[in-house]
């Protein structure tokens, strides 16, 4: 009888992956592991903090922290929204209370009296430029030769508001004795129809109006308030 030895089996070659090319098919079949329930029990990353958590433990607070972030930015946009709207509601009213004046003078006080009332203004002022007019309102028309618009020239000439902190000589000219309170102020510049002039609000808060804000809503204010004035100027005798 003879000894059949057995067959050595044959070695297979050893093929060496990469992780650029595990990472690779991954990237490439993203539902793998779905396939793969077994395998993602016992997988296993480093965590930043040393400690060892499943894939899909990671995956799953990767996700809650995406949906954090996003929950955030949705509730950033929503106020925006919100302050937006209040404001737009802002505005109309104050344009209702112009369209309600039926002369200049009680324009001015509804001005006034909206800045005041809706947007929380410390101080206001309104200079008129042209056309040259008489008014009861002391200060209230200056002529375009008045040495002192050279302080406003460039807000003036651009034809858009400014905002930010007034120098002394401004706050003095549009404040008068109430100069020192305004630590910041918005200049809005009056055009329409012939008709300019300019509007300055003033604030004790020094963070009110800052350079670089937005100045969308206040072209649109200076926009309506000039509008309304040259109509009533228009039919003034």
């Amino acid at each position: 009888m003879s000894l059949i030895n057995p067959k050595t089996p044959k070695h297979r070659e050893e093929t060496t992956v990469s992780a650029a090319e595990v990472e690779r098919y991954l990237r490439q079949h993203p539902d793998f592991f779905e396939n793969q329930l077994d395998l993602l029990k016992i997988l296993k990353i480093p965590h930043p903090c040393g400690e060892a958590v499943s894939l899909v433990t990671r995956q799953i607070s990767l996700l809650r922290d995406s949906n954090r972030q996003l929950e955030s930015q949705l509730n950033d946009i929503l106020q925006i929204a919100r302050d937006n709207d209040a404001l737009h509601q802002r505005i109309h009213q104050l344009t209702l209370t112009l369209l309600d004046a039926t002369t200049l003078e009680d324009a001015l006080g509804g001005l006034t009296w909206s800045l005041h009332e809706y947007f929380q203004a410390d101080f206001v002022t309104i200079k008129i430029i042209q056309p040259a007019i008489e008014s009861p309102i002391a200060g209230l028309c200056v002529t375009p030769s008045d040495a002192e618009l050279a302080l406003f020239a460039s807000t003036l000439d651009s034809g858009s508001p400014y905002c930010g902190k007034p120098d002394h000589s401004q706050a003095k000219y549009l404040f008068g004795g109430s100069a020192s309170n305004v630590l910041s102020h918005a200049l809005i510049p009056l055009q329409h129809a012939g008709f300019k002039g300019l509007l300055a609000i003033g604030s004790r808060d020094g963070n009110r109006f800052r350079a670089g804000m937005g100045l969308h809503f206040l072209g649109q204010l200076g926009e309506v308030v000039a509008a309304r004035f040259a109509s009533l100027l228009a039919g003034r005798t």
